[in-house]
């Protein structure tokens, strides 16, 4: 959506605390945070080059005869992906205008809301669309519709195919919608355990683990299969939606290879304003070795 200037909401006319939505941090925490993200960085430009091996399996010891020749068991490949997403932001604030909003306006207030209303949000989109296009490239996908009646047996049948392919369901988050994680809760299989001995009346009806996979609510915006980064971001036009998506962080990378801000306070060459300029540069790839890491459930456009 593009952005247009409006007139600065001054104190005297509104409230000095800032209404603006709640702020959060990032859904996709587990996948910035996991190992791959810090361990492959650039080694050439803005390409990442991932190292693979593959090995043959073992033969029966024979402990009578040394007969053949020694010979090379193994392989080894490289998976080269590019870092797509080269970001800025800059503002200016006038002095007066810090002021006359009763410091409201501040850097620090004006960077907050940045990172907690566009960049956070903008990069967990980023997550969300590349890995549930690479699920749908690796055929790691599936189209139906979730129901109460059918989404235990499909959960069954996804994390069935991501066991099959040796990853661990205890490392497994799976990223759903509030839509989806609705029908979960109804799911007529669903079994809650209600601790009455404290006689304290609370129901609390959240389904935090479903058979060892971690389940983190995304909000549905956040969860589209292709977005446009022009200014902010953006669904794209075509858009299918992500209903599901499992993870495991053991098969997919998101580097933040540079992120920086500077803040230049008010002198004659910025003619008395306070500038600020923030950068970051990120990407999100899943390794080739580990595609079926990677599942997803979503609607076409």
């Amino acid at each position: 959506m593009a952005f247009s200037q409006a007139n600065v909401n001054y104190a005297h006319e509104y409230s000095q605390e800032l209404a603006n939505a709640m702020p959060y941090l990032s859904y996709f925490g587990a996948i910035f945070d996991g190992e791959n993200s810090t361990k492959y960085r650039p080694l050439r430009g803005k390409y990442v080059e991932i190292p693979s091996l593959e090995v043959s399996g073992a033969v029966a010891a024979d402990r009578n005869n040394m007969t053949g020749a020694f010979s090379r068991k193994w392989n080894n490949a490289w998976q080269s992906v590019s870092l797509a997403q080269d970001r800025e932001w800059s503002t200016l604030i006038d002095p007066l205008d810090m002021e006359e909003t009763n410091r409201v306006a501040t850097v620090a207030n004006i960077t907050k809301t940045f990172n907690e209303l566009q960049k956070v949000p903008e990069m967990d989109s980023y997550i969300a669309s590349t890995l549930a296009t690479a699920a749908i490239a690796a055929s790691e996908a599936d189209t139906t519709a979730l129901t109460a009646a059918n989404i235990l047996e499909k959960w069954d049948t996804y994390l069935a195919t991501m066991t099959n392919a040796r990853f661990n369901r205890d490392r497994i988050v799976a990223y759903m919608t509030p839509a989806t994680y609705k029908v979960l809760k109804e799911a007529a299989g669903i079994t809650r355990f209600v601790d009455v001995a404290t006689g304290i009346r609370n129901v609390d009806r959240n389904v935090g683990k479903l058979d060892g996979v971690t389940i983190v609510e995304v909000p549905a915006d956040l969860m589209k299969t292709a977005y446009t980064y022009t200014e902010g971001f953006a669904p794209a036009t075509g858009a299918g939606q992500v209903n599901l998506l499992m993870v495991s962080p053991d098969a997919v990378a998101a580097p933040v290879v540079y992120d920086t801000a500077m803040v230049s306070a008010p002198t004659a060459d910025n003619k008395g304003k306070w500038i600020y300029y923030e950068r970051f540069y990120y990407g999100c790839f899943v390794l080739s070795k580990r595609t079926a890491g990677v599942y997803v459930n979503y609607t076409a456009a």
